[in-house]
């Protein structure tokens, strides 16, 4: 009996520390949990964000990225201390300056940027005459882009008796204005490299190589507003254009005024004509054998007179490599009888065509019939 009483009171004994460590395993489990929700939550307020773990050099070209928006370098500087810090330490970050009503920029503000771009190129829009250029201008030195979209006269009128030494682009926006009321650009900009002429008239009293800067000009672009560039051919001597852009109704007079002999790419935009187009080129065909890219843009209605400047263009810029046309060229440069204007490209690669939908593949289907 005594035995019995012995086994059952170890019995007891061992289900009761089985009781306990139970509860002690569970209480375990439970700190457990707790522990790991707390180490969590501590890895999270303490880990460094991944922006964060980027070395200054890599985080400053990713601002680079933006620094064509004025108004963003200031939002990114109020971030934290350090990108504050990074940002001021990137002197193209502060080197563009719009000078628009839209665009509130106090002088002392300006100042400031100016200060922070330390000896970067500096890009200019003016958009009006405000008090703000008079801060801008000590610094003409370091003018590197221009782009005047308004108040065009009485900008030049300002800027045309200082000297722009280090001026590379420019655009100048003439809204139906004479490009004969423009001072001698060679005077003001002698580095010039890069010229966007939108609205303008053309010159009357004087050949446009006396007005713009021929001898360093590597790109030209010319938006005519409906007004043809004639002048007398082979006139023009253009001897480092690499790249020209013309939004004219006909460039044929323009093509045969020009001389051009490092031409690499021609682009072309037809616009509104009231003359009749030309049908015939002046000029050798291998005035433009240099010319390897070409690209032919679409007007708003494409007539039959476009069709037939386009097809002597084909011919005129015979030694292309590379084409980039509209859709709406499509079928006639691939007749179905004689030959194709595209078969005076004898040296032709590559063929994009623009503005390709689903829609607009009829003509393939007819050359594929």
């Amino acid at each position: 009996m005594e035995s019995l009483s012995a086994a059952r009171a170890e019995l007891a004994h061992l289900e009761h520390r089985e009781m306990q460590l139970l509860q002690e395993l569970m209480d375990v489990r439970k700190a457990l949990a707790a522990q790991k929700v707390l180490l969590d939550e501590l890895v999270k307020t303490s880990a460094v964000p991944y922006i964060d773990r980027l070395p200054n050099e890599l985080l400053a070209e990713i601002f680079l990225l933006l620094k064509d928006d004025v108004d963003e370098r200031t939002s990114l500087a109020s971030v934290s201390r350090r990108w504050r810090a990074v940002l001021i330490s990137i002197p193209s970050m502060w080197s563009k300056f719009d000078l628009d009503a839209e665009y509130d920029c106090p002088a002392k503000l300006l100042e400031l940027y100016l200060k922070r771009s330390r000896r970067a190129p500096l890009t200019i829009l003016i958009g009006s005459i405000l008090p703000e250029l008079d801060v801008i201008l000590p610094h003409a030195n370091r003018w590197h882009t221009l782009r005047i979209v308004d108040y065009t006269s009485e900008t030049l009128e300002i800027i045309t008796h200082i000297t722009f030494p280090s001026l590379q682009h420019l655009l100048l926006y003439g809204g139906g204005l004479s490009l004969d009321d423009v001072l001698t650009m060679r005077s003001w900009a002698p580095a010039l490299k890069h010229l966007e002429l939108e609205e303008w008239e053309p010159p009357l009293r004087r050949p446009p190589c006396q007005i713009i800067p021929a001898e360093s000009l590597e790109e030209l672009s010319i938006t005519s507003g409906g007004h043809d560039w004639k002048f007398k051919q082979d006139s023009m001597h253009f001897p480092l254009l690499r790249r020209l852009e013309l939004h004219i109704g006909d460039p044929i007079p323009f093509l045969e005024a020009i001389v051009a002999p490092k031409l690499a790419s021609f682009c072309f935009t037809p616009d509104l004509h009231i003359e009749p187009i030309s049908k015939t080129f002046a000029g050798t065909r291998m005035k433009f054998n240099n010319v390897s890219h070409l690209a032919l843009s679409s007007a708003y209605v494409v007539d039959q007179e476009t069709l037939v400047l386009v097809e002597l263009l084909c011919q005129i810029f015979c030694g292309i490599r590379h084409a980039d046309v509209h859709m709406d060229y499509v079928s006639m440069l691939f007749t179905r009888f004689g030959q194709c204007p595209i078969d005076h490209w004898t040296c032709i690669e590559s063929l994009d065509i623009q503005s390709l939908t689903l829609g607009s593949a009829e003509p393939f289907r007819e050359l594929l019939s």
